[in-house]
């Protein structure tokens, strides 16, 4: 029997920009993560790109890493603070992964993409993330590979767990911030002549069963669901949640209903829209898709959203997003979840 979809409304409190307006560059690919009672945002920004490269896979060069954060529940955020400078050793530096791990410690992952070097690195803030201590690489598997959404903690909670992808597939790795060690580095999925899975998030349901929602590349099947139930040493066979787009992000909200982010896509269509769906049964079914904005420049030049909750419930959005086939800008939104 087809489960229905589960139905939900949305309240927009706000949307604005949150990096200065007379900066320029290209913005992209923000996360956000609840530190104490603040909220801390990381988000990439690079040198802008010529108009005519917009409708290929081009993000800008010469990137560097920031951080914002707010301390009024993501109505206004600080002015931002560079982490990762690419001019040190002249990298381009790709994501900004930020995970809050309690007691003031957050874990910020980042990559650099240049010519030169294909690297991950894990930078380690003791200080609810005002300040980090010198990054280290991160050697998950060898060669080439990113990392994708937030690290959750394991169920013994000696290590915490994060995803990755390369060319052969899409896996998870244990992180020990004790030592800085890397471990249980496995394959959740090999690319086959059926699918190829690649940007992961994951988020522990209730039960302790963990929930992945997956990338396919390209996307013709759409976003497709996983759950893993010996703590991510395996995976159920991935199916395909009904919902078209890339870069999931999920935040579980106080009900236990789940909440998703993505990049949304039409089929055989050029239009994008940052969207956001609901689950209310552990991820197994998902509303239709509702948009939070359309943006214009093509697909590549908006979308990866994240979510958080703020302290009085409300939900805190941050995305990039070309409004006018302008380089993009990172905006946050905050709302409302309502039946």
């Amino acid at each position: 029997m087809k489960k229905t979809r589960p139905r939900f409304s949305i309240k927009i409190l706000d949307t604005r920009r949150i990096t200065p307006e007379d900066w320029g560059g290209y913005q992209s690919f923000p996360t956000i993560t609840k530190t104490g009672e603040d909220l801390l945002v990381g988000f990439r920004k690079a040198v802008n790109i010529s108009p005519d490269l917009r409708l290929v896979m081009d993000h800008g060069m010469a990137g560097d890493i920031y951080t914002t954060r707010s301390t009024d529940g993501g109505w206004t955020f600080s002015d931002p603070e560079l982490v990762v400078s690419h001019s040190e050793q002249q990298t381009n530096e790709h994501d900004a992964l930020l995970t809050a791990l309690g007691n003031e410690k957050v874990a910020l992952i980042t990559r650099t993409h240049s010519s030169t070097l294909r690297e991950n690195y894990l930078a380690l803030s003791t200080d609810g993330g005002r300040s980090f201590q010198n990054r280290q690489v991160l050697k998950v598997p060898p060669g080439e590979w990113a990392s994708f959404g937030h690290l959750i903690p394991s169920q013994d909670k000696k290590n915490f767990i994060g995803t990755f992808y390369n060319g052969p597939g899409c896996g998870t790795f244990r992180l020990n911030l004790e030592n800085m060690e890397v471990s249980h580095q496995a394959y959740m999925f090999r690319n086959t002549d059926k699918f190829r899975l690649n940007e992961t998030s994951i988020i522990r349901l209730k039960s302790g069963r963990i929930l992945a929602l997956i990338r396919q590349q390209p996307v013709s099947d759409g976003l497709h669901k996983s759950y893993s139930d010996d703590d991510g040493q395996t995976w159920s066979t991935p199916e395909p949640v009904g919902l078209y787009g890339e870069a999931p992000a999920l935040l579980m909200m106080p009900d236990q209903s789940i909440l998703m982010i993505y990049r949304g896509m039409i089929r055989k269509n050029r239009k994008c829209r940052v969207a956001l769906s609901i689950s209310r049964d552990n991820g197994e079914t998902w509303s239709h898709a509702k948009t939070l904005v359309w943006y214009k420049g093509g697909r590549f030049h908006g979308g990866y959203g994240d979510l958080a909750l703020n302290s009085k419930g409300q939900v805190a959005a941050v995305y990039y997003i070309s409004r006018k086939r302008e380089a993009p800008t990172v905006e946050r939104m905050l709302l409302e979840i309502k039946e």
